[in-house]
């Protein structure tokens, strides 16, 4: 019986390190007095990620112990797998004393998994090579003598925390801002920002007075620009900003090089095409992207779809990429009713889509302007089969009037999108068009085609 369950432990301890095989840490720091790091979790020292799963530390060590953790933490973590000498009487704690080679890790979990580290008994130059890739996760220590230093000098990320932002006081709810590039100390995200409240950044989503704050107590940021900032471990100088401008989504980047934050108002992208995704446009709780439901780009800056709509809510990407730019409603689960709506370019704490309700389902005509951020909404009626675009639609304007036989549609839009003039057959009257530009959507057994043409 006893080996029976041992065999049935073991599958399962198997199948837990597989789940990890193809789960690697965002990052890897190293811990312990060995290191500048001591045992002080909030100064782990950031490894080099040279490749997926595998991260790279050259540096001095002092005669000490250290191991490896995954954040800024004492777990989870790695230390190596033989430590068999205990540590002051704690059988918990346990130590290898460090030799160049190779050694397998074992991954502490949590605070009471056994906690194993290296013992360095003479201080020297050393590289650790960590490799999670493989079928067992190990180390490789090298002589570092004539190498550089491979560890960054900047955290992974930063947080913005405060009342002028979505997260409010809650550290859980901090919102990132990822950094540009390994090691860069450069940090961006674009954030909703509220006036007449306050905001500073943490160093990890935890209170440990690791922050990046004002030079000074009370400064306002009252106009979009740089300010300054401050790195800190003193409570005695938790000097926020307070935030005085509109309430919108801003571009904040923070450069721990010139220790500056900057404020911007986000730089619109007025990509080739858009994608629509949600379920007002895949069905029930699918927000994948596909290829036939995009904006096509009629002029600079604006964009134009017909098709059906179901209940549910919809958004738009300038990418197939779930991280690329997304546009969206300027407040959450807007109605898409017909008429002009606005848009705004969605961030943290903004993700706002539009919502189709079942009696707003059907077939429409969406035009985007990404100039003006409106939205325009026409209801063609009750949903058909999806429409495929076929640009050699015959169609001809003779004299005050758009005909295309057998057509289904006819629509006029003038340039900014916005729809002037439509019929439910194969001619529209233009007479009433002033001259200038507009674009005319041609609908035909499932088909649609887009011209511009010019009235003079």
């Amino acid at each position: 019986m006893r080996t029976k369950v041992f065999f049935l432990a073991t599958a399962l301890v198997a199948s837990i390190s597989a789940g990890f095989a193809d789960n690697y840490p965002e990052a890897m720091y190293v811990i312990g007095d060995a290191t500048p790091a001591e045992w002080n979790s909030d100064n782990v020292i950031r490894m080099e990620n040279v490749s997926e799963g595998v991260f790279e530390y050259t540096a001095d060590f002092n005669e000490g112990r250290f191991r490896f953790v995954t954040t800024y933490d004492f777990a989870p973590g790695y230390g190596p797998k033989d430590a068999t000498t205990v540590v002051s009487d704690n059988e918990n704690e346990t130590y290898l004393e460090l030799a160049t080679g190779d050694y397998e890790l074992e991954y502490r979990q949590g605070y009471t998994d056994p906690d194993k580290s290296f013992k360095v008994t003479t201080a020297g130059r050393y590289k650790c090579r960590v490799d999670l890739t493989g079928t067992t996760p190990k180390v490789t220590i090298s002589d570092g003598t004539g190498l550089e230093n491979q560890y960054a000098e900047h955290p992974v990320a930063i947080y913005a925390i405060g009342d002028a932002t979505t997260a409010g006081w809650t550290i859980e709810n901090a919102i990132e801002l990822a950094e540009t590039s390994w090691n860069s100390g450069i940090y961006k995200a674009t954030l909703k920002l509220a006036p007449q409240k306050e905001l500073k950044f943490m160093q990890t989503r935890k209170w440990n007075n690791h922050m990046y704050v004002s030079t000074q107590s009370g400064t306002t940021i009252n106009a979009e620009g740089d300010f300054d900032v401050k790195y800190t471990t003193s409570g005695d100088e938790d000097w926020k900003w307070v935030f005085n401008l509109e309430e919108k989504n801003y571009d904040l980047t923070v450069d721990l090089n010139t220790m500056k934050l900057t404020i911007a108002t986000p730089e619109i992208v007025k990509p080739e095409q858009l994608y629509l995704v949600g379920p007002a446009i895949g069905g029930e709780n699918d927000w994948s992207f596909h290829d036939d439901q995009i904006f096509v780009k009629t002029d600079d800056g604006i964009y134009t779809w017909t098709g059906d709509l179901k209940q549910g809510e919809l958004k738009f990407f300038a990418d197939k990429d779930y991280s690329a730019v997304a546009y969206g409603a300027t407040s959450d689960k807007t109605p898409l009713q017909e008429g002009d709506l606005d848009v705004m370019l969605l961030g943290d704490g903004t993700d706002y889509k539009f919502n189709v309700t079942s009696e707003q389902a059907g077939n429409h005509t969406l035009t985007l302007n990404l100039n003006t951020m409106k939205l325009n909404v026409v209801r063609n009626g009750g949903t058909t089969t999806n429409l495929s675009i076929n640009e050699n639609l015959d169609w001809k304007i003779d004299g005050n009037r758009i005909s295309c036989t057998g057509a289904d549609r006819i629509e006029v839009l003038a340039i900014n999108g916005m729809c002037i003039n439509s019929c439910n057959n194969d001619q529209l009257d233009i007479s009433n068009l002033h001259k200038g530009m507009y674009i005319a959507i041609l609908h035909k057994n499932n088909q649609k085609s887009i011209h511009k043409f010019i009235v003079h």
